[in-house]
């Protein structure tokens, strides 16, 4: 090692400015927490999943088992709709609107489940989300 590298490094630790080798360790250690522990707290934040069929306020979800989804879960119903900006002006061209609840009230499997609507009214190919807590 020669003499403007261990002072580099000397810099560095002087200015609190951490290492490459210790950035990489802390976010392995961030990454490995955070895998062991996200099941509960990512289906919090990101479950979601589509209404597959609609038979008068009876719902097939394509959310199951393997997303967390539990009997009694409610979840928000959301529709994409198309809105008046043009995609060629910058934006989407849709904007989300919440526009009901429902309530699984039984879990086919580890894809699907059955819901019923709490509030509002279900379209086939409307989405499903985890309230968040």
């Amino acid at each position: 090692m020669n003499g403007s590298s261990k002072s580099i490094r000397c810099l560095r630790a002087f200015r609190g400015v951490p290492s490459r080798r210790t950035m990489i360790a802390a976010l392995s250690g961030l990454l490995l927490a955070g895998s062991v522990s996200a099941g509960p707290v990512y289906h919090k934040l990101v479950m979601q999943g589509q209404v597959l069929s609609v038979d008068g306020d009876t719902l097939v979800v394509c959310i199951g088992k393997d997303d967390g989804a539990e009997v009694g879960q409610e979840l928000k119903l959301v529709r994409h709709v198309r809105s008046s900006a043009a995609p060629k002006a910058g934006g989407p061209g849709f904007r989300r609107e919440v526009i009901g609840k429902v309530r699984i009230y039984k879990i086919f499997n580890e894809h699907y489940a059955g819901a019923e609507v709490v509030l509002g009214a279900a379209r086939e190919s409307d989405m499903v989300e985890l309230e968040s807590k």
